[in-house]
């Protein structure tokens, strides 16, 4: 890799990480009235997006997280009334998660901050600047999917 492409390489994750620490943190602040922060509202929100009664499988591919963690958000939505999970209607050794009517009016309201969010900080972009940038992040996703040559070599 040429030199110039090496640190714009290096720079472009740097502030890939910068601007989801800020994101988080922006959408953190959005939802504190609501006592949820972007960790315990993201389930609410792919719930909503995927459908009720969604695996906890899935859910966590979709979310990109290990059961573990997902299981303890989960667990918090829950005790908090806003989930629900039951047996799955086509396997009964699974148990699907279902919206409460509480979680899904919060999952309206908090989705509707988010999109706020997101139209303010993506206003200056055009289509084309959206469009690229989603090609650009799936290219970057689908590289992350290979193994990694360090993980090769051990």
């Amino acid at each position: 890799m040429e030199k110039g492409r090496k640190i714009a390489a290096l720079d472009f994750g740097f502030r890939a990480t910068r601007i989801s620490r800020r994101l988080r943190q922006l959408v953190d602040s959005e939802l504190a009235a609501y006592g949820l922060t972007e960790a315990t509202w993201r389930p609410l929100a792919y719930v909503g997006r995927l459908g009720a009664g969604v695996r906890q499988s899935e859910l966590a591919a979709a979310l990109g997280l290990e059961g573990p963690s997902l299981v303890r958000l989960l667990d918090n939505l829950e005790r908090r009334g806003l989930i629900e999970r039951r047996e799955h209607k086509s396997d009964r050794r699974v148990r699907g998660i279902y919206l409460t009517p509480s979680g899904r009016e919060l999952q309206r309201r908090v989705t509707s901050i988010s999109d706020g969010v997101q139209q303010r900080l993506l206003a200056a972009a055009s289509p084309a600047d959206l469009a690229a940038c989603g090609r650009l992040f799936s290219l970057i996703e689908k590289a992350l999917e290979q193994p990694s040559r360090a993980a090769k070599v051990a």
